[in-house]
């Protein structure tokens, strides 16, 4: 369904076409996917869809959007063009934004969720005495609740990237994915997960020894956005809070993967680093995303994980 609608540029740079999007598809009855050059400099080409295949206000999720995806891909939401995935193996780490009631908690679960069913070792560190998680959730995933629990794990997860390392290297294989494909016991991929990142890294008003809990905690973080791609560690963060100093950007500078569910221009701008989110997101839409490249996607609902 998608259209390829080519144009003399006429001199006008793409960068233009692009701040004119919106006015393009008020022209032309179209939702714009995105703006490329064309075979030349003088010609630009724009993928869209017709005006009646926009983006669902509800999209709701169907266990068979996971059939046939690659080693560690997750289905994100529904796009203009189809389903909108992340693959942790090329991507490792997520950032998801989000005022409250964006949807930006749903999506965390529905990452988690999909991770879980691809035999991922889930940790989940959650201040609220872990009241969003029930039942399977306890189950099937590694619930922190609370500083001290979280540094110490952070700590041992640290230790075993360092292992894998240290095994890799002996088995000459440049990831986990070449290593699961060649050796056994396979290495379970471990995801590191928080839905309000921001209590973790907040050191208003907490003594000397406080503060020094937290930069163990952001400096494991760190080690682990740096290296662990390679040996199945990822972190999936999300946050509502518009402060710029939620997370370090030795944490921040390494997650490539930026998700922006409907929000004020500070916090935009401290996901994507645009205003963007602020301005293509509906201020009453729930479930709406953009991500870092542009890609605008409506995020799946579904019940209670059982």
């Amino acid at each position: 369904n998608v259209m390829l609608l080519e144009f003399e540029n006429c001199g006008i740079p793409r960068e233009v076409w692009e701040e004119k999007k919106e006015t393009l598809e008020a022209a032309l009855n179209i939702f714009i996917v995105k703006i490329k050059d064309g075979k030349d400099r003088r010609h630009v080409v724009i993928h869209a869809v017709p005006a009646d295949m926009g983006l669902p206000d509800v999209a709701r999720w169907n266990p068979a959007y996971m059939n046939g995806l690659g080693d560690f891909v997750l289905v994100l939401g529904q796009g203009l063009t189809g389903l909108v995935t992340v693959n942790l193996a090329v991507t490792p780490h997520v950032l998801i934004g989000g005022s409250t009631g964006s949807g930006k908690s749903i999506l965390l679960k529905s990452l988690l969720m999909q991770a879980i069913q691809k035999d991922a070792s889930v940790y989940i560190a959650d201040f609220k005495g872990c009241v969003d998680y029930p039942g399977v959730w306890k189950k099937e995933c590694h619930l922190i609740s609370d500083e001290i629990k979280l540094r110490d794990t952070l700590k041992e997860l640290v230790g075993e990237l360092e292992t894998r390392k240290e095994i890799l290297r002996a088995a000459e294989c440049a990831n986990i994915k070449e290593y699961n494909e060649r050796i056994r016991p396979i290495f379970r991929r471990i995801i590191i997960a928080c839905d309000e990142v921001a209590e973790l890294t907040d050191k208003t008003g907490l003594s000397k020894e406080g503060k020094e809990k937290i930069d163990e905690i952001t400096g494991y973080m760190a080690t682990i956005a740096r290296q662990g791609r390679a040996f199945g560690l990822h972190l999936i963060l999300a946050t509502q809070r518009p402060d710029a100093n939620i997370l370090p950007g030795q944490v921040k500078n390494n997650i490539d993967c930026r998700i922006c569910g409907r929000a004020d221009n500070v916090l935009s701008m401290i996901i994507l680093d645009n205003a963007d989110a602020a301005d293509q997101i509906p201020k009453d839409a729930q479930g709406r995303f953009l991500m870092h490249d542009g890609t605008v996607f409506q995020g799946f609902i579904f019940g209670e994980w059982e």
